[in-house]
């Protein structure tokens, strides 16, 4: 597929790398907090971050919600 401008000369496609996301801060920072995470539900707590999500993933409807096609 050959990528032209307007005046019909080639355009210059330049690739750019993404940035590195795998950094070791980042991997700890989210170790850090599934680690949280993991002792609040051991003590029976919810952390507010994931409050409502297994409903969601559940597809459980909230209290008072009206289906999309009524």
């Amino acid at each position: 597929m050959d990528n032209k401008d307007e005046d019909g000369s080639a355009e210059e496609i330049v690739v750019v790398p993404l940035p590195a996301v795998d950094s070791a801060h980042e991997h700890q920072r989210v170790r850090s907090s599934n680690d949280r995470d993991q002792r609040l539900e051991r003590d029976g707590r919810v952390a507010p971050h994931n409050q409502g999500y297994d409903e969601v993933a559940d597809l459980v409807p909230a209290p008072g919600a009206k289906p999309i096609d009524e």
